[in-house]
């Protein structure tokens, strides 16, 4: 899965050049947790990316300072986590559009217990053995008051061996 990664991460560089609305680029601008609530939600990076043994799901990548940050996490038939203004969200499938492998869907929407909604989008690219890489990727963060933040993203769909 490392290999996977890292070969991942090489192409997704490119891929997301253009992102300039991450994390690590904000902080400087952002005095405080009440100024980051009103500018909407701070994407931050996961603690833990990789999917458990013997389990299928996706992780999402995003740029922060020019380099790849794990921000998105999606276990099949679990849960879905990622960190927003500082704190771990975890989120529940609530509908899903499109093709799917892995237990992925392209279009999927998740919901957290406060209410935060969690659009992904992605289109499925080229496979490799027990996966496959995901490209054009959007994740849209929507709080309950109607903030919206947009971020792209690439990333992985796949089964880690037990």
């Amino acid at each position: 899965m490392k290999i996977l990664r890292t070969i991942l991460m090489l192409l997704a560089v490119p891929a997301l050049a253009g992102c300039a609305s991450f994390g690590a680029g904000k902080t400087a601008a952002r005095p405080s947790s009440e100024a980051a609530a009103e500018e909407g939600a701070i994407l931050g990076g996961l603690a833990d990316a990789s999917l458990p043994a013997g389990a299928c799901g996706m992780v999402l990548w995003t740029l922060d300072a020019q380099r790849p940050v794990p921000v998105f996490r999606f276990v099949a038939g679990r849960t879905a986590e990622l960190v927003v203004n500082g704190a771990a969200v975890s989120l529940q499938r609530v509908e899903a559009d499109g093709a799917s492998s892995y237990g992925v869907f392209e279009d999927q929407t998740f919901l957290a217990d406060n209410g935060l909604r969690v659009d992904v989008g992605v289109r499925f690219s080229l496979g490799f053995d027990g996966g496959s890489y995901l490209e054009r990727g959007l994740i849209k963060v929507e709080s309950v008051d109607g903030w919206r933040t947009v971020v792209p993203s690439a990333g992985l769909a796949g089964c880690r061996s037990k």
